[in-house]
Formats: C-alpha cells, structure tokens, sequence
C-alpha cells in the first residue's frame, strides 16, 4: 500500500509537463529548418535526379518505381529566380545534382501535404528528430512574409537566447504548383 506524502504532491504539480511537437529539424543554406513529423514521409540517400535544371526548378527521381518531384531550394524556399540560378557560380554545388561516387552522400527528404502529395526536398546531411515545447513556436511578422526572402514558412521556432531560430515549413505550401506562390518582391 502507498503513502500519500504531501510533499511529493506539491512537487509533481510544480512539474507539470509542457506540450512538445515533434519536428524533424534539418539545414538548407546556413539557416535551420524544421517540419512537423505527420509531414515527412521518409528519407532517403538521394539517387539519380533527371530533367533540365533550369525552367521550372523542378526535377525528377524515382522513388518506389514511380516519378517523384525534387524541388529547387533555391526558388522554392529561398525566392531565386531562374536568371539567378544559371548565374550562380560553378563551384556553389546546387541540391539538384545527382551524386557520384566521389561526392558526398546526399539525401531526399520526402514531404507530404494535408492532400497526400509528395515531394523531394534535398538535403546534404541527414535531419534529425526534435522535440520542441509549444512555447517555443512564435507566428512571424507580416512584413517578414511580405519582404523576407524565405518563403513556405508559417512559424519561427526560439529554442533559447543563445540558438539560432528555425523556420517551421509549411507543407501544403512546399508542395502546391510554384505559380501559386506570391512572387518575390523585388
């Protein structure tokens, strides 16, 4: 039979638990990202990418013997136009080349929306999973989402003074077709 202590009563109400979101967190370009778990399907070692890389900034691969879209970072997330990605210097490695043998391993974070579409987007290190306090989550600015150069993005994510923020990615939005996005502004 248990012993009902006071004390300890008062120390589990002083403890209680703060809600967490489980996020897979990775980097693309020097910034941190992040995506919640129900939205990343699987990773993958990325594998032959097929298609021109300029035009629409979308390529193919294969994944369980069907076509699956790679997403450019540079336009998707980051509001490159075309003109300046074929101007980007050959010695910057862009997340759409295929990999050698000689290359680093590279990897295909596959992405569904609410919808169940899919997409690829390529990383060049493995994301790791993270559990973040809601607390921590922050809606960004209106003027950051008009003018900010990252777009596909609903939250920001301080973990603390001293870490650097992450962009929560919206799903829905990394998937839909790239016209529908707003256009950079300039």
């Amino acid at each position: 039979m248990a012993i009902f202590s006071p004390l300890s009563s008062r120390r589990s109400a002083a403890r209680k638990a703060e809600a967490t979101q489980q996020l897979i967190v990775f980097r693309l370009r020097n910034e941190g990202f992040a995506l919640p778990i129900r939205a990343v399907q699987k990773v993958i070692p990325m594998g032959n990418v097929y298609g021109a890389p300029q035009g629409t900034g979308v390529r193919l691969t294969l994944y369980q013997e069907q076509e699956l879209l790679v997403m450019d970072v540079g336009r998707r997330i980051f509001r490159e136009a075309g003109s300046e990605e074929a101007l980007r210097p050959a010695s910057e490695e862009s997340e759409l080349l295929p990999r050698s043998e000689t290359a680093v391993e590279r990897y295909l974070l596959i992405v569904q929306s609410s919808s169940r579409k899919i997409v690829g987007l390529p990383l060049s290190e493995p994301p790791a999973l993270q559990r973040v306090p809601e607390s921590a989550f922050t809606p960004l600015t209106a003027d950051y989402i008009s003018y900010g150069t990252i777009r596909c993005v609903s939250a920001l994510i301080v973990l603390g003074s001293d870490a650097p923020p992450l962009f929560l990615l919206n799903p829905d939005q990394l998937v839909q077709p790239q016209q529908a996005l707003p256009p950079a502004v300039r």
